[in-house]
């Protein structure tokens, strides 16, 4: 990073990225209208001679373009010799000159069949059959589990070409040998045989089995039975999510050792997300996201994150912390693989410690012009209120908290000796008053509405022989149910690949969009209530009061720390995203076994965000009157990678799957933020900002950065007999973020696997065991988040107040200050895992699985240690310490029922993991309670037995002889004598939870019935505690400010048997440890029902009629049940002081396809 004392202009900026954009936009016009000239059945072949046989013909014409030849009710000679003009054309071509030879016509399917059949001339010439006594018509109709027909499915004689395919009724007819086998195959269906007749019912299985289903890995694609790793892989049918802002909030719950929390509901929120538990206390733990071969940082420059800290200081940043992939259509995406063992992950190198999540969008398909459309509305509101005292009950709690706290200051009964005086206590609010209030103000409500999400999204998708494309657009527009707070979002996408020839293929992907959004106040804790956002402001504020008096002015708090809450929505605060994503993808197959691939990459981000606090918005801590201010973040990164593949089998059983090859990526953006105070009016509100005479309350800054890396990467796969596989990944990383004494590091991994039940000595098994396979791995990735400005010295330019200036002949001189001190040995945290797992299917594919189990250790973790007094800069960044992390991961699914109008599904995931200390800084001091292994997230306090409820009970809780608290009133917490020595100190704090859950878990089901689907997610955490102030004491009646209906639960002379905390144990000090203990921790377990969704699909009668080829309704309900022991709002929410509460969703959707 460098300082700059100056800012650029925003006009140059935007002007080029208009520019790339359109040079992006002709582009991709330009290649459709290449492309749109493309004729159909535009393949090449090349023939071996212009003469040759008609077996020969066919077997060409198949490998070369993938195409398979398929007859019926066609005798023809494959001995016969048919001559062409010349030896290499256009397979249409090729086939038109067979069909004038022989007599016969072709059709090409969308299903990459060549069907021939007899023209006119082949009729009248086509001999009858020589035994026709002994042939057959073989007639039927095939259909799906649920009745409906099959269009497209393959019926062959077994043994012969001779073969048809279905129509659209699922109707087949085909002549063949009296007591023939006929095979029925259909794509993701289980192959099936039948003996011959005139009358044949055939219903075509779903293929439950996945083991050789294609798994995106690094730079290319494996057969799942021969991944080698620990690799989870998500399709779009089981993600598919109507009003999903962003991908990742489609994966709670979907794949094991997957851990996913959200902070807040606000729109597009970013979302807290790990794999395989968060080992970094300083750096980055968020995974690494790749879509389309385009890597997106977790951990952006975006204005959203950064500014002036005066003018981000009044509770306004956490409203803008949004989801890295927001700016993405969930809608595109076709797949998502998560790789969680280094061995998958270090071919991605200094990046990858945290795991890496691929995300393949979704590309065009052979056949006519698919049109697809799916739209939803939602309504929002709040599932759960937070519990707060009405007016009436208010103003009691009031008299009596103002009791209580007389008592306790005078000394009186029960807190002193003293008695209470004839006079009693003063109260706050009269008896008439507490009777004449008739009104009950609940500003939750107030603040809040019923939201509303409309989502659209608009496909279309063809291809032919050499073109394939899928474009989309898609409309999101949010208006949550927090009034200051909305988000939209326009994105479109165009997905082409083009085969110049049966070499030379190129692909391209583009995305555009732009995310406009209102950053609400709020999901920020605030330990004190005069620092306030809008949703705790809502909840301290006195429900006596209206947030507006009979004049329309904002009605005075009764506590003038306290802001009104409807201050907050006077606040404009807007951030403006837009993005571009461009990769190109050039790929030359030099022979069937080695092709060749250049992948570009750009990702361009410009974000703007405007804030404007008029004056009425004025807080009681800020001094200024208004203020209003910018911030800009730009970012552009590009990459290049090239890369050889190699994909051959040899004789023997030998095969060969490697990867070799090279990238370079280059990050550069810059930022600036300013920010003017007491403007002279409001009107004009952050247009011109100039008009500011506090010159000196104006705070600025801006910087820039960039980046450089050249990486080498392979990987190699080597399988025998298809049953032993053997794995290798190296990447070798340089980067100019790396230190000067670092600046290359090494990335190996290494992985086998064994699939056991392919050897004979499991054939007593076959009858409910398909498949298993061992596996087991151990590689290395980094973390170099850790990196960013660490490694370099940093000046700035001094200030009054911040050093760098001096005075010389009474004049203020300013210079440069050393801000930072670098550190040229700093390296990346390195992560190094072992993992050993299984994969297996049972039962005829009805039940499937994985199970494995892992060490994780992260090395070199980033640390601080002290440097001498003496020294301008306190501390220097360093590598020190190193956490494990070791867990076990279960993934089941299963098909648990299927019949011909049933068909019942269901999976489970589960995740154990503890992450701990294995070395630390040695120059941090360790408090002494801090055991070896020890959780990361661990709790230490006291622990608790109750609360003391008269003196004599004080008096009587001894230990060792001794009294363990006698300076403690009643109403206090009783701490327990851990180690019995009769004295309450730090040798009794023991660890009494970890923040980190024992087990994660997700559990899904869905029930079909004829056209009808039901389907369940759900999703929870096991063994996680937490700190809750919200279900301790807040006693603060005296201030005039609300607060939760759990006050009645606590102790106090006016309710003796209350067992919370009273009043004594919030403002009594250290000394009777008010501090963590396990009364304050709280069980954060929970079960969270994430969607309930019922499905209906139209009948294909009714939808063929209407040219439309499926067609469907749903209503999903979000977010419909909570069930924990967690006494606060939401416990999946990490600030649980006031947060942005998730909402519960009614959704009505439909998806029609053309």
């Amino acid at each position: 990073m460098k300082c700059l004392q100056s800012l650029r202009p925003q006009r140059g900026r935007a002007a080029g990225f208009l520019s790339d954009l359109r040079a992006v936009a002709c582009c991709v016009l330009f290649l459709f209208t290449l492309f749109a000239a493309v004729p159909l059945r535009a393949q090449n072949v090349k023939l071996p001679s212009r003469t040759l046989s008609v077996s020969s013909l066919f077997s060409t014409i198949e490998k070369q373009t993938g195409y398979l030849i398929v007859y019926s009710n066609v005798n023809i000679d494959k001995r016969q010799r048919v001559s062409f003009t010349g030896k290499e054309a256009q397979m249409s071509t090729i086939l038109s000159e067979f069909c004038n030879q022989t007599g016969l016509v072709f059709e090409l399917t969308p299903q990459k069949y060549v069907v021939l059949s007899l023209g006119e001339q082949g009729r009248a010439t086509q001999p009858n059959g020589t035994s026709g006594d002994k042939k057959m018509k073989a007639h039927g109709k095939v259909t799906t589990a649920d009745g409906e027909p099959v269009i497209g499915a393959t019926v062959r004689q077994k043994g012969t070409n001779n073969a048809t395919v279905t129509d659209i009724n699922g109707n087949f007819g085909l002549d063949v040998p009296r007591g023939a086998m006929l095979v029925f195959t259909y794509v993701g269906t289980v192959e099936q045989e039948k003996r011959a007749s005139d009358n044949l019912h055939v219903t075509l299985q779903e293929n439950t089995k996945s083991i050789n289903e294609v798994v995106v890995v690094g730079y290319g694609s494996q057969l799942r039975r021969q991944v080698t790793g620990a690799i989870s892989s998500v399709k779009a049918a089981d993600i598919e999510a109507p009003n999903a802002v962003s991908a990742d909030n489609l994966l709670q719950g979907k794949v094991a050792g997957l851990t996913i929390n959200a902070a807040s509901a606000q729109p597009g929120a970013a979302m807290s997300v790990n794999i395989r538990g968060a080992l970094s206390p300083h750096g980055s733990n968020e995974p690494l996201y790749v879509v389309d071969g385009i890597v997106i940082s977790s951990a952006a420059n975006n204005a959203s994150k950064v500014g002036p800290s005066r003018m981000m200081s009044f509770a306004l940043r956490d409203g803008a912390n949004r989801s890295p992939l927001a700016t993405l259509n969930p809608d595109d995406i076709a797949s998502i693989d998560v790789l969680k063992d280094a061995s998958a992950t270090a071919i991605y190198g200094s990046q990858a410690a945290n795991g890496v999540i691929l995300i393949t969008t979704k590309k065009g398909q052979t056949g006519a012009p698919r049109v697809s459309y799916s739209g939803s509305l939602s309504v929002q509101n709040i599932g759960k209120y937070y519990e707060m005292f009405n007016a009436h009950d208010f103003m009691e709690q009031c008299n009596l908290g103002a009791k209580e706290r007389w008592l306790y200051d005078n000394r009186c009964t029960p807190y002193g000796n003293n008695a209470v005086p004839a006079s009693g206590w003063p109260v706050i609010y009269t008896p008439s008053q507490i009777n004449d209030q008739t009104s009950s103000y609940n500003h939750i409500k107030d603040i809040t509405r019923t939201g509303v999400i409309h989502d659209h999204n608009v496909s279309v998708s063809a291809g032919s022989e050499r073109l394939k494309f899928y474009s989309s657009l898609n409309f999101f527009n949010q208006k949550a149910i927090l009034k200051t707070s909305a988000l939209q979002r326009i994105s479109g996408r165009i997905n082409v690949i083009f085969d110049f020839n049966r070499h030379v293929s190129l692909s391209v992907n583009n995305m555009y969009s732009i995310v406009n959004a209102n950053n609400p106040s709020a999901g920020h804790y605030r330990e004190n209530y005069n620092e306030a956002n809008q949703t705790n402001a809502a909840m301290y504020f006195s429900p006596r009061l209206p947030l507006y008096d009979t004049d329309g002015e904002l009605t005075a708090p009764e506590n003038e720390l306290l802001p009104n809450p409807q201050k907050f929505a006077l606040i404009k605060d807007r951030t403006t995203t837009k993005r571009l994503m461009v990769a190109p993808n050039l790929e030359v197959k030099f022979t069937p076994w080695l092709k060749g691939n250049v992948q570009l990459s750009i990702d361009k981000t410009d974000e703007n965000r405007d804030i404007f606090s008029p004056t009425k918005a004025r807080l009681p801590q800020q001094i200024q009157q208004n203020f209003g201010g910018y911030a800009n973040a730009y970012n552009n990164n590009y990459g290049m990678e090239e890369y050889l593949t190699f994909d051959k089998k040899f004789a023997g059983g030998h095969y060969l799957n490697a990867v070799l090859g090279t990238g370079y990526y280059k990050g550069k953006g810059n930022n600036y933020q300013f920010c003017v105070f007491n403007l002279p009016t409001d009107v004009l509100e952050n247009n011109n900002l100039g008009l500011s005479s506090d010159v000196d309350d104006t705070t600025y800054g801006s910087y820039k950065w960039e980046r450089n890396k050249l990486s080498f990467f392979g990987r190699i796969s080597y399988t025998w007999l298809d049953r032993y596989i053997l794995g290798a990944t190296l990447r070798r990383d340089g980067s100019s973020a790396f230190a000067e004494n670092h600046k290359w590091g090494w990335f190996p991994g290494v992985s086998a696997a064994w699939i056991v039940s392919s050897e004979s000595f499991m054939k007593s098994c076959s009858e409910w065991l398909d498949y298993l396979k061992l596996r087991a791995g151990i590689g290395t990735s980094g973390n170099e988040s850790i990196l960013t400005g660490n490694t370099y010295m940093l000046t700035t330019y001094g200030t009054p107040g911040a050093g760098g200036w001096f005075f010389f002949n009474n004049t203020q001189h300013n210079g440069m200050i050393q801000k930072q001190k670098g550190n040229k040995d700093l390296k990346w945290e390195t992560d190094v895992t072992f993992n050993i797992g299984a994969d297996f299917q049972l039962y005829g594919g009805r039940i499937s699985g994985s199970l494995d189990y892992y060490v994780r250790s992260a090395k070199d973790l980033l640390d601080f240690a002290a440097l001498p007094q003496h020294d301008v800069v306190s501390k220097i960044a360093k590598n020190v310490g190193e956490t494990r992390s070791t867990g076990v991961e279960l993934a089941l699914k299963a098909l648990l029922l299927q019949q011909k109008e049933w068909k019942w599904n269901a999976y489970v995931n589960l995740s154990h993991n503890k992450s701990y200390w294995v070395k630390r800084n040695p120059e941090v001091a360790i408090n002494p309670w801090v055991g070896y292994g020890d959780e990361l997230r661990a709790f230490y306090g006291w622990k608790t037995n109750g609360i003391f409820k008269s003196k004599d009970e004080i008096q009587n809780y001894t230990s060792n002889g001794q009294v363990l608290q006698p300076r403690a009133f009643v109403g206090n917490l009783k701490y327990v004598d851990i180690n019995g020595d009769g004295v309450m100190n730090d040798k009794d704090i023991v660890k009494l939870g970890n923040w980190d859950p024992t087990v994660n878990y997700g559990v899904g089901t869905a029930v079909n019935y004829k056209n009808w689907t039901l389907s369940i997610d759900a999703y929870g955490v096991l063994g996680q505690k937490s700190t809750n102030g919200w279900g301790y004491n807040n006693f603060l009646g005296v201030s005039r400010v609300n607060e939760s209906t759990h006050a009645l639960e606590r102790w106090s002379t006016y309710n003796p048997e209350g067992w919370r905390p009273g009043l004594a144990d919030d403002i009594t000090g250290n000394n009777n440890k008010s501090g963590t203990n396990d009364f304050t921790l709280k069980n954060m377990c929970f079960l969270r029902v994430k969607n309930i969704k019922l499905s209906y699909t139209l009948p294909k009668q009714l939808t063929s009629a209407w040219n439309i080829s499926n067609a469907s309704v749903f209503f999903d309900l979000q977010n419909s049940l909570l069930l924990t022991n967690y006494d606060g709002l939401d416990p999946e929410m990490e600030h649980n002081a006031a947060p942005f509460p998730i909402p519960r969703t009614l959704v009505f959707g439909v998806n029609v396809s053309f």
